[in-house]
């Protein structure tokens, strides 16, 4: 750990869906399910990495889908009854569990800022028996995977977070957003939910980013 760049970190905020749960390929599943009734091709991994982002419904667009034939409350209604009914099936990202208790031994203070519903994904780690690691989950109220800026403020605020010692660790370009709204560090993980090109391509190569998070600690 004290080759890694993550040693002189005090404070570990982390995003949840795609960097420390593998749950991409769910995704792909599910969406390629609701493209069906939108006459639209399917994504493959690595177009689904293309394309996502924030906010859900201009990703929606993007891919073929029709608000006139579904509205997107009904679409985020589908999408998430299929995977909460199957998100237990996704396992932890390789490497999660080691830097998890690599930090815990070296006494930093992990916490979870997530776009998806808080208590879904604290439901989500009691699963995984890692919910103790975490000082704080912070999360939205709804299935809508909205901006979690306000609630990572909120975090910092309640946790009386030192920015300047903290790192946001994150697989999206909106977790570089919110880490510069936050104003804290920010280091990219390119094998969740957006591509490694596309993550450089918006940061200007003015981060760092790691193909997978066992490199983060090598």
């Amino acid at each position: 750990m004290k080759n890694s760049i993550l040693y002189h970190y005090e404070n570990i905020i982390w995003d949840w869906n795609g960097t420390l749960l593998n749950d991409s390929w769910l995704c792909v599943e599910i969406v390629n399910k609701l493209l069906l009734n939108h006459n639209s091709r399917k994504l493959d991994i690595d177009s689904y990495r293309e394309v996502f982002g924030f906010p859900i419904s201009d990703y929606y667009k993007k891919i073929g889908i029709d608000f006139e034939k579904e509205s997107f409350d009904v679409l985020t209604s589908k999408f998430m009854s299929d995977y909460l009914t199957n998100v237990h099936k996704c396992k932890l990202q390789n490497g999660a569990m080691d830097i998890l208790n690599e930090l815990k031994n070296k006494n930093s203070k992990q916490f979870i800022l997530t776009a998806a519903h808080k208590e879904s994904v604290i439901s989500l780690l009691k699963h995984y028996v890692i919910e103790q690691i975490f000082e704080q989950i912070e999360g939205l109220d709804n299935h809508k995977a909205e901006s979690k800026i306000d609630k990572g403020l909120s975090l910092l605020e309640n946790n009386l977070i030192d920015i300047n010692k903290t790192v946001l660790i994150g697989d999206t370009i909106h977790d570089f957003d919110v880490a510069n709204q936050l104003g804290v560090n920010c280091i990219l993980i390119a094998n969740g939910h957006q591509s490694k090109y596309r993550l450089k391509e918006k940061t200007n190569n003015s981060i760092q980013i790691f193909g997978n998070l066992s490199e983060l600690i090598k």
